[in-house]
């Protein structure tokens, strides 16, 4: 038997297994006699036995081994970290928090079995409490700490120290979509009784139904047979949603749809699923008037096929619950979307969507569907990632397959070359914001800042554009071209300005009342990052309207232009308290032309009620920001001489969404920023939010009228066991916080 796996007997063995922490502070032997639970030493002098101190870690080697690499090791850390202080293990420590790198759990240090506390750099979990969040239904969701949630209590704590943050509501965490009160029992009892005999007649009637469920009149109703209002619509999703959203192979499903017209009682209930939410979906996009029955019939027939989908393991089932989701996202049920988004990645791992290596049965054209879903669904399940800031289930990057074949799909013809290959590596960029560790998503500090590092990739994905890609051809391209080209480069600036918002929010903590602060020149060159992101974002969108392309009924352009006004409105706050005139008013007119955007499309009854409320808020941001500036004006020349002394800038530059479009760096330059914010116009109505009996003291801005629309600025008193309710705690509504809260949108 070898030496080195020879077992001394327990008897013969000269060491003790463990010593009490009496003995081991008198550096003796423990000895403890056989059936006695005390050591001679604790026994003899009655003192109580007990271990709490770590055992000494016993060096394995030579001393002078591991003090040659150690040497090493601080070599590598200096020539990465130059400024790094590694002279005491609290300064390792740190450097590694402030890289946003995990330490392990034995860096506490020789002789300290306790683990690490709040003030020696554990965390920021004990300033910083979670807590969850009430939808519409009275249940609790967790919204993570770098969510919007979080922010808006980070500046509620800034502006109103007093008050503590309070458990919320999100208004767009809908009601359940399956609740049966929520449909009439007319409704129901037709799908029940249809629901064997799914065919073209109880899809799309050709005698619409009007708002009461009663026959419309012929002259109402469009002249459409069934089959060619079918066609129409799916028409309209293919052109208008699925270019946005790839889930649908559309020869295939046409091949498919054009077998169920023949013989609808053969169709499989997956596709039906897929159909019918294909119809939901493209009817916004399409002239035909789709009564409020038909599209509640067709949601309960979705809601009914829904089990089938879930408990099929198949790639139609992803696409119908990708497309369910979508629909749910945009009619306030954003909580809903999730959990069927979070079902499809189950369902893609179950069936090897994430292995790119796999050898799988059928097609060419399957296996390219497969990758080309895959990446769908991982940009979708992102966005709502950075949203909600909780764990993603597909952060890995080993668990994305290469790009599909655009040839092999039939989609070259609508895609540019390599533009699959960009928006996905842009993509993976948008998961490694997602995967920020949390102490470092608010660091800045150093060039290897994981934050700062991301920004640079980002730089980089930038630069290393193909020419055919960059921002200065999309004036070249053709108009099939321009919009997947705009939309590639917004959602670059959404990603920049989502990695550098930390910044821009401690920019504004700044100059909020605490003038001794000295706000860094590297956090005033990444908080100008994220303003020059939300300048060109919303360019790029206003341009997407000049060019009749902007899609504020079934896709994210109503999200990006909301996320890029919130921008707008802390950088024309920080600029107009710094008496930065001119850039206060550029941005100014910039905010002027996204409201004129916001009423255009809140008049149109197709937008469906996410994207409704997120318009809204655009026009209550446009009106503060008027009340702000003026009253800021005002107090720097005097008295005013009446609300109407400077008249708020809407849509004066009209050209803007042509111009300045040039490629973006982000920069890391010096500067310096010390102002107050105290005093403004900005602390009243932050202060009325926070107390209601504030509220009748202060008069509120005059807000711009919309259509169906109506303000209603009385703050909800909290319940004997409730809290008072907010309309929706995100980073991208701080306007709710600025301005009050809202009646819901439906």
């Amino acid at each position: 038997m070898s030496s080195k796996t020879r077992l001394v007997p327990a008897e013969l063995r000269q060491r003790t297994e463990h010593s009490c922490d009496r003995c081991k502070s008198r550096k003796q032997k423990c000895n403890t006699s056989a059936g006695q639970l005390r050591c001679t030493h604790c026994l003899k002098y009655g003192y109580d036995c007990v271990v709490t101190k770590p055992r000494k870690q016993r060096l394995r080697g030579s001393v002078e081994a591991y003090s040659a690499r150690m040497a090493a090791l601080e070599g590598l850390v200096k020539g990465l970290v130059p400024e790094a202080d590694l002279s005491s293990l609290q300064s390792v420590q740190s450097v590694g928090r402030a890289l946003g790198i995990p330490l392990p759990d034995g860096a506490a240090g020789p002789g300290d079995g306790r683990p690490p506390t709040e003030s020696e750099g554990g965390g920021e979990k004990g300033s910083e409490h979670e807590q969850l969040v009430h939808d519409r239904q009275g249940q609790s969701q967790y919204i993570g700490r770098a969510s919007s949630y979080f922010f808006q209590m980070k500046l509620r704590a800034m502006v109103s120290p007093g008050q503590n943050g309070s458990i919320r509501q999100m208004h767009l965490f809908g009601p359940n979509p399956a609740d049966r009160s929520l449909v009439s029992e007319r409704s129901l009892d037709i799908t029940r009784r249809d629901m064997e005999t799914v065919d073209i007649h109880s899809i799309a009637n050709s005698t619409s139904l009007d708002r009461h469920g009663s026959a419309a009149s012929p002259k109402a109703a469009p002249r459409h047979t069934d089959r060619t209002t079918v066609l129409l619509i799916v028409r309209a999703f293919f052109d208008r949603v699925n270019v946005d959203f790839p889930v649908l192979h559309e020869a295939s499903f046409l091949e498919t749809l054009e077998a169920w017209c023949k013989s609808p009682t053969a169709a499989d209930h997956v596709w039906l699923c897929s159909f019918l939410c294909v119809l939901m979906l493209g009817r916004r996009h399409c002239d035909i008037d789709i009564s409020d029955e038909q599209e509640e019939r067709w949601w309960l027939q979705i809601q009914m096929f829904l089990p089938k989908v879930m408990f099929t393991s198949s790639l139609a089932s992803i696409q119908s619950l990708m497309l369910a989701a979508l629909h749910l996202h945009n009619t306030n049920s954003r909580d809903i979307c999730w959990t069927l988004t979070g079902a499809a990645v189950r369902i893609g791992f179950a069936i090897g969507l994430h292995r790119d290596d796999i050898e799988t049965d059928g097609t060419p054209l399957l296996r390219e569907m497969r990758k080309k879903l895959w990446w769908t669904l991982y940009s979708f399940e992102q966005l709502q990632v950075s949203s909600y800031d909780r764990p993603s289930a597909m952060n890995d990057a080993r668990h994305l397959p290469g790009p599909p074949r655009e040839g092999i799909l039939g989609m070259a013809a609508n895609n540019l070359p390599e533009y699959a290959t960009w928006c996905n590596r842009l993509a993976t960029l948008l998961g490694a914001a997602n995967s920020l560790p949390e102490a470092a998503k608010s660091d800045f500090s150093g060039p290897l800042s994981p934050a700062v590092k991301l920004l640079s990739d980002l730089t980089s994905w930038n630069r290393s554009l193909p020419q055919h890609l960059s921002m200065d051809a999309i004036d070249s391209m053709p108009p099939q071209f321009q919009r997947i080209l705009i939309l590639l480069h917004v959602q670059y600036h959404y990603t920049a300005s989502f990695v550098s918002r930390y910044a821009l929010l401690s920019r504004f903590t700044a100059l909020s009342g605490d003038s001794t602060r000295v706000f860094s020149g590297s956090l005033a060159s990444i908080s100008d990052t994220c303003i020059e992101s939300g300048r060109q974002s919303s360019q790029l969108l206003l341009k997407l309207d000049s060019i009749n392309n902007f899609n504020a009924v079934s896709w994210l352009d109503v999200y990006y232009i909301y996320s890029s006004t919130l921008i707008l409105v802390l950088s024309i706050i920080c600029d107009v308290t710094q008496d930065k005139t001119e850039s206060a008013t550029d941005t100014r007119q910039l905010l002027g032309d996204c409201f004129e955007l916001s009423s255009k499309y809140l008049s149109d009854d197709k937008v469906p009620g996410t994207m409704r409320r997120w318009l809204t808020i655009v026009g209550e941001l446009q009106a503060m920001v008027d009340e702000f500036t003026n009253a800021h004006d005002g107090r720097n020349s005097g008295p005013p001489s009446g609300r109407a002394s400077q008249p708020p800038i809407r849509g004066a530059n009209k050209s803007s969404s042509g111009v300045g479009m040039h490629d973006s760096t982000l920069n890391i330059d010096s500067g310096q920023y010390r102002t107050d914010l105290s005093g403004t116009v900005l602390e009243p109505i932050l202060a009325s939010l926070f107390d209601p009996e504030t509220t009748a003291d202060f008069q509120f801005p005059n807000l711009p009228s919309f259509p169906g629309f109506s303000y209603d600025y009385s703050l909800p008193h909290a319940g004997p066991t409730e809290s008072r309710a907010w309309q929706e705690m995100h980073w991208e509504e701080i306007s709710d916080m600025l301005l009050g809260a809202t009646e819901s949108l439906t």
